[in-house]
């Protein structure tokens, strides 16, 4: 009988790492430029500032743009303090 090492990866699943193994979650972004992200960032960095809880995020929610607008607005109020 043969005894497993439990501090040895296992063999029965599929493997997690290695090449080609990597995953995306969610449609690619590669439409988005740096320039575009950055502008909405930006964008959320000055409604942060002023601290207009009545602007919503313009971008469609889970895009990288509504993440950009998110940390801005979150950086903005920081510095706002």
């Amino acid at each position: 009988m043969h005894t497993q090492n439990p501090l040895a990866p296992s063999r029965l699943g599929p493997e997690l790492y290695g090449p080609g193994k990597v995953e995306t979650i969610g449609p690619p972004c590669s439409q988005v430029s740096d320039e575009t992200t950055r502008e909405a960032y930006e964008r959320g960095g000055a409604a942060g500032i002023q601290e207009k809880e009545d602007e919503e995020n313009p971008y469609p929610e889970g895009t990288l743009l509504a993440k950009a607008f998110e940390h801005g607005y979150l950086d903005g109020q920081k510095a706002h303090r």
